[in-house]
């Protein structure tokens, strides 16, 4: 009988080191994956100074670029003072690259919403690796 609480007991704590090491793994991230399904997409992850619930991407007419992004980010991030801004940039080629400034979200429904107009960054849909977000003051 004991032998078998001691097995179980080893299991468990397998399952309980491989659950952490996963969860570490996926919190780490401060990016967007791009490629997981199609060019562009969205999900939640916790970034620098927010916690990204959804993500938008606005293209260029001929869908080659990225004109914009508008991201919200859980919670209200415009009471700080000064007032907490977003910052986009996209990570090509392994680098990343510039960033703009979104300036200061706007909150609604409790959570902060930053659209972020990346028309001067020319970035081509087909070349992202990963979307680069950080909300700052």
């Amino acid at each position: 009988m004991f032998h078998k609480h001691r097995s179980n007991f080893f299991w468990l704590a397998i399952i309980a080191i491989i659950a952490v090491g996963v969860g570490a793994a996926f919190t780490a991230a401060n990016t967007f994956d791009a490629h997981a399904g199609n060019q562009l997409g969205y999900g939640t992850q916790v970034v620098s100074g927010a916690h990204v619930t959804s993500m938008h991407y606005g293209l260029s007419t001929d869908g080659t670029k990225v004109d914009s992004v508008t991201f919200v980010a859980a919670g209200d991030l415009t009471a700080g003072v000064p007032a907490e801004h977003g910052f986009v940039g996209f990570t090509v080629a392994g680098t990343p690259g510039t960033t703009v400034d979104c300036g200061p979200g706007s909150l609604a429904g409790g959570n902060t919403t930053f659209t972020c107009d990346t028309t001067s960054l020319a970035q081509a849909v087909a070349t992202i690796q990963s979307t680069d977000i950080a909300v700052s003051n």
